[in-house]
């Protein structure tokens, strides 16, 4: 909380979950978008933000190398600077936090799998996992 940027702009609606797997394409256009459940209103920065994380969980979180044909992070939001019409602002915060959603979803996650008998119950997936090693090595 002591770290929340101000932002000047008023909020607008974000998706939430903003990432390639919630996108339907075809003829390597997209045609929709899907999984509008964390839909919220806020800074565009966090959509953006919470799709290069997915992005950094998938290929560095997990140590291969990213998608071939996908443009940089730095070309990423350079469109998205140019589609907006203004520089991001407090981007690396807004990673984080993106992060930090993701860990409490991973959290739960590993721990509905404790309850359900599917990992032993001193298994340490619900706080040491891709997720939150990639969110320690952001901080």
């Amino acid at each position: 909380r002591a770290n929340r940027p101000e932002e000047p702009d008023p909020p607008v609606m974000l998706w939430g979950d903003s990432r390639i797997g919630n996108i339907i394409f075809r003829d390597g256009r997209p045609r929709a978008v899907l999984d509008w459940e964390m839909a919220v209103l806020g800074a565009p920065e966090e959509d953006l933000a919470w799709f290069m994380f997915i992005d950094k969980h998938h290929s560095q979180g997990m140590e291969v190398p990213r998608l071939a044909g996908f443009p940089s992070y730095e070309a990423t939001v350079a469109r998205y600077e140019e589609l907006l019409g203004r520089p991001m602002r407090n981007l690396e915060y807004y990673e984080i936090l993106s992060g930090f959603k993701f860990a409490v979803i991973m959290a739960r996650i590993g721990q509905a799998m404790i309850d359900f008998d599917w990992i032993d119950q001193v298994n340490t997936f619900p706080s040491d996992n891709n997720c939150t090693r990639l969110l320690a090595t952001l901080l």
